[in-house]
């Protein structure tokens, strides 16, 4: 029909016809120009959708499937089919463009095409969280240079955040130049003020360079000379002052140091008429560090490796050769499964041919404490004394049978003080003279 009457549709249907739509071209539901168009045997066109939601309602009612204009029943899957010769003279007819300030005419076919690019449909600001929705032309100004939450980069820190956020994040930022709080009109990153307060601000008070000898005084960064040079007659009395009195702790110290050497060596003197030869300066000690005693442990529980080894050492220059053995899980029957085992295995070493035999020395074992305080520290101590000979009798093999203590500490012990720190234990052997 001519005539230029215009059709605003709802959704689904927001297209405004240039020339008013047929009757034929309307569906018989909605009353609108026909959507993907459906025929029915009975000859009555409707949208798809429309009669799709017909039907639904119908069913959910309890009622047949019936034709809307005659009341004809229908088959949903045979007695309705697609109705593509009217769709083409549908899609054929002019429309104009809905968007406010577009003059676009076209098919309908071509709207799809046009509204994905036509500058006056209002669309949404793609920047996140911002809610304007304005005319695609205005949307690439927008989006950089006067949308609120478009990216910027801090000119300072080089952080990314929203331009909203930015003022707040300049409060904060750890690269934001700020005076100095002192007042000495230097403007410094706030991350830097208090290294620069400590270190460079001239007017940082601080203690005199002469502090040491005596001197009170704080001054101004900048003012520490001129008074290091007014105060010279000062510091030196204070100088002369710490001088002497270092030289009268110093002739105590001196008089303390001799009278302790005297009783040292009166004590020596008693010592050798008693017949004792031994001293602390020709024992040898040895420390053995164990590290992952956790993982050695659950092995030796589990049967894989019952017993470590430490590395050979020599009880002076030319003297026996010995090594640690341990057993973490005990040996049997003694300890079995309840303590941790230690020997000490004498081993065929270099200068055996001009030793005395069998081994006769003294020999400490320690498992050591790692209690931070030394005078709180429990230390478990044993002492071998080498009685079997043949565990100290010269080795004819590489080494001979280990002496030692089956249930040298429980496992429970272990773990009840600092014996066993960040999974590691130390066990510390001393070799005094022969007994």
């Amino acid at each position: 029909m001519a005539g230029a009457a215009r059709q605003r549709l709802p959704s689904g249907h927001e297209d405004e016809f240039v020339n008013e739509v047929e009757y034929d071209f309307q569906c018989l539901i909605c009353h609108l120009p026909l959507k993907e168009p459906v025929l029915t045997r009975c000859g009555h066109r409707f949208c798809k959708g429309c009669l799709e939601e017909h039907f639904r309602r119908s069913a959910a009612e309890g009622f047949p499937h019936i034709c809307p204009a005659d009341r004809e029943n229908l088959d949903r899957d045979r007695d309705v089919f697609p109705d593509k010769a009217t769709e083409r003279k549908i899609l054929s007819l002019a429309i104009k463009c809905p968007s406010e300030g577009c003059d676009w005419t076209g098919e309908l076919r071509g709207k799809k095409t046009h509204v994905d690019s036509c500058q006056f449909k209002v669309v949404s600001c793609s920047n996140q969280n911002c809610p304007v929705a304005l005319k695609r032309k205005y949307l690439e100004n927008h989006v950089a240079f006067t949308c609120q939450w478009r990216i910027i980069e801090c000119r300072y820190c080089k952080e990314p955040h929203p331009e909203c956020h930015m003022k707040a994040h300049t409060g904060k930022c750890a690269r934001f130049p700020v005076n100095c709080p002192n007042g000495c009109n230097n403007s410094i990153p706030r991350e830097m003020i208090p290294n620069h307060i400590e270190k460079d601000c001239p007017l940082t008070l601080i203690s005199c360079p002469y502090v040491q000898i005596g001197c009170k005084e704080k001054v101004e960064r900048k003012n520490v000379q001129a008074h290091v040079n007014l105060a010279m007659g000062e510091h030196l009395d204070f100088a002369c002052t710490k001088l002497n009195s270092t030289l009268v702790k110093l002739d105590e110290t001196q008089k303390d140091t001799r009278r302790l050497e005297e009783k040292v060596e009166a004590l020596q003197k008693q010592l050798e008429k008693k017949g004792y030869k031994e001293r602390a300066s020709n024992t040898t000690r040895f420390v053995w560090k164990i590290n992952k005693f956790s993982d050695i442990l659950k092995r030796a529980k589990a049967g894989l490796k019952g017993k470590i080894e430490s590395d050979p050492f020599y009880t002076d220059s030319y003297g026996y050769k010995l090594k640690v053995l341990l057993n973490p899980n005990g040996c049997w029957p003694n300890g079995w499964d309840t303590h941790m085992s230690v020997s000490i295995i004498v081993m065929k070493g270099e200068y055996d041919a001009i030793l005395p035999w069998p081994f006769r020395n003294k020999v400490t074992i320690t498992l050591i404490d790692q209690e931070e305080d030394p005078i709180k520290r429990q230390d478990v101590v044993y002492c071998v004394v080498p009685m079997k000979e043949r565990n100290f009798a010269r080795p004819q093999k590489e080494e001979n049978t280990g002496y030692g203590y089956p249930e040298f500490v429980s496992h429970e012990e272990l773990r009840s003080r600092r014996y066993l720190v960040e999974d590691s234990l130390f066990l510390q052997v001393d070799v005094g003279s022969s007994l």
